[in-house]
């Protein structure tokens, strides 16, 4: 219902949602505080996204095969956008690295409420290599390093996507969302078989 709410909001007033994103920001912040420090808890060739990133982030994005966002629309995608997300405080990018090439990109979008939710994209010539499953594991480990819990919105035709989730996370359907998409909770792997 929230979920609905906020998309509805966002799209018919948008500077309503603005004046939200801006509170949320600011209350976020005091929880994330330095993203810089966050970085020592990521393993090598993932590193937190820096505003210099913004550039590389948006051809990062034109690279990839229009089929790649049939399923990952969550914001803008040119250089302006992923400015304006790197700044926000509400934002935790970060980015997978090979070669000095960006082969993952991810991102946590946290809110005031104790919730984060995380998007997730691999470059079309590594997806299947386990890029999405090491991105899901470190949104796991910066979300409880940071005290959130960690959502996301999968179709439910995308399997990869989900496969990757389950094998960095414990699962649990949350609810069905409109236009076959999942509302799903992730938790530490393991953290279920412990109850």
């Amino acid at each position: 219902m929230l979920y609905e709410l906020a998309h509805a909001i966002q799209a018919k007033n948008p500077w309503i949602w603005e004046g939200v994103e801006a509170v949320n920001a600011a209350l976020c912040g005091l929880r994330i505080a330095d993203k810089r420090k966050l970085q020592e808890c990521l393993p090598a060739n993932v590193r937190i996204a820096g505003l210099c990133d913004a550039g590389r982030l948006a051809d990062f994005f034109m690279r990839q095969p229009k089929e790649s966002f049939r399923w990952f629309r969550p914001h803008a995608f040119d250089e302006a956008a992923m400015r304006k997300l790197l700044s926000r405080r509400s934002y935790i990018i970060y980015v997978q690295e090979e070669d000095e090439e960006i082969i993952g990109y991810a991102f946590l979008r946290c809110f005031a409420n104790g919730k984060c939710f995380l998007g997730k994209m691999v470059d079309v010539n590594h997806q299947g290599k386990g890029v999405c499953t090491r991105l899901c594991a470190v949104g796991m480990t910066l979300a409880e390093k940071v005290g959130f819990r960690m959502f996301e919105s999968i179709n439910k035709d995308n399997l990869g996507s989900m496969k990757a989730s389950q094998k960095a996370c414990d699962v649990i359907v949350v609810e069905a969302l409109e236009g076959g998409d999942l509302l799903i909770e992730d938790r530490p792997k393991g953290s279920l078989a412990k109850k």
